[in-house]
C-alpha cells in the first residue's frame, strides 16, 4: 500500500489541471464522533445533476506521455518524477477510499503513456474492474485520450457516469503551434461520435428499459485560456458551437 501511495502523491498533484470540479486542500480525520473523513491528497468536488456535491478522488493513471504539448507539465520533455498506476491499483484505491468514505467518486484521467490505444484500454479496464468486480457504484468521471479508437472511447463510456475530451485549444492554428501532435478535426470527432451515441442510447432506454446506460451525466470538454493568441470571441464562439452541435455539458 505504501507504494500506491507513493505514486498517489504524484499522479494526484499530476492531475490537478484536469477541470472537473474544484480541490478540496482539507486534510481532516475522524475523531471517532462523526461520520467520515477528508484528505487533501488527491480529494476534489462535483456537483451532480440534481445539485448535489460529491467528493472524488481525483487522479491520471500515468504521467508519462507520448505527447510533447508545450503548455502541458506531462509533457515528454520535462523532467520530473513520473509514475503509473496498474488498472487494479486504482480499483483498489479507489474502493479503499471509498470504504472509509473519503470519496463518493472517481475522476480519473492519464497523460498519453506508450500509445492512445494502450492508455484508453487501461482506462476501460479499470472502470471495469470498480464497476463488474467491485459493484462500486460510485460516480465515475473519465478523460478520453486523444486520438484513441472511438471503440475504445464508446467502450468506457458504458462504465462511466461522464467522459469527457480536451479539445485544449479553439483553433487549429493555436493547437499546431502548441499541441502539434494533436489535430482539432481529430478531437472533434469522437465528441461527434459520443453525442450521437448519447442521443441513441437515450432513445433505445425507451423502448427498452433494461438497455445499459451510455454516460448518463453527458460530456464536456476543457480549453485553456491565455495559452495562445486567440481572441475571447474564439472561444466563445467555440463554445456555442460545442453547445449547440454536441449537447456538451
Amino acid at each position: 500500500m505504501e507504494k500506491i501511495l507513493a505514486k498517489l502523491e504524484i499522479l494526484a498533484e499530476a492531475a490537478k489541471y484536469d477541470v472537473s470540479c474544484s480541490s478540496s486542500g482539507i486534510e481532516r480525520k475522524n475523531n471517532g464522533k462523526g461520520v467520515g473523513n477528508s484528505t487533501s491528497s488527491g480529494i476534489c468536488h462535483t456537483w451532480t445533476a440534481d445539485g448535489r456535491c460529491v467528493s472524488l478522488l481525483k487522479i491520471l493513471l500515468s504521467n508519462n506521455c507520448m505527447y510533447d504539448c508545450h503548455y502541458c507539465c506531462n509533457r515528454q520533455t520535462n523532467d520530473f518524477p513520473r509514475a503509473s498506476f496498474t488498472p487494479e491499483e486504482i480499483a483498489t484505491l479507489t474502493m479503499e477510499f471509498y470504504r472509509r468514505n473519503y470519496i463518493e467518486g472517481l475522476f480519473l484521467s492519464s497523460a498519453v503513456d506508450i500509445s492512445p490505444n494502450h492508455t484508453m484500454e487501461n482506462l476501460c479496464r479499470t472502470l471495469e474492474l470498480l464497476r463488474n468486480k467491485y459493484a462500486f457504484n460510485g460516480y465515475i468521471h473519465v478523460k478520453a485520450i486523444p486520438n484513441a479508437d472511438i471503440i475504445l472511447i464508446k467502450r468506457a463510456g458504458y462504465s462511466a457516469d461522464r467522459l469527457s475530451l480536451n479539445i485544449e485549444l479553439p483553433t487549429q492554428a493555436s493547437l499546431k503551434l502548441l499541441a502539434p501532435q494533436k489535430n482539432l478535426k481529430n478531437l472533434l470527432s469522437p465528441i461527434s461520435s459520443l453525442g450521437n451515441n448519447i442521443i441513441a442510447n437515450q432513445e433505445e432506454r425507451k423502448s427498452f428499459k433494461n438497455a445499459p446506460k451510455f454516460i448518463p451525466a453527458g460530456q464536456s470538454t476543457q480549453m485553456m485560456v491565455g495559452a495562445s493568441n486567440d481572441t475571447d470571441y474564439s472561444f466563445l464562439s467555440a463554445s456555442q458551437h460545442l453547445y449547440d452541435r454536441y449537447n456538451l455539458k
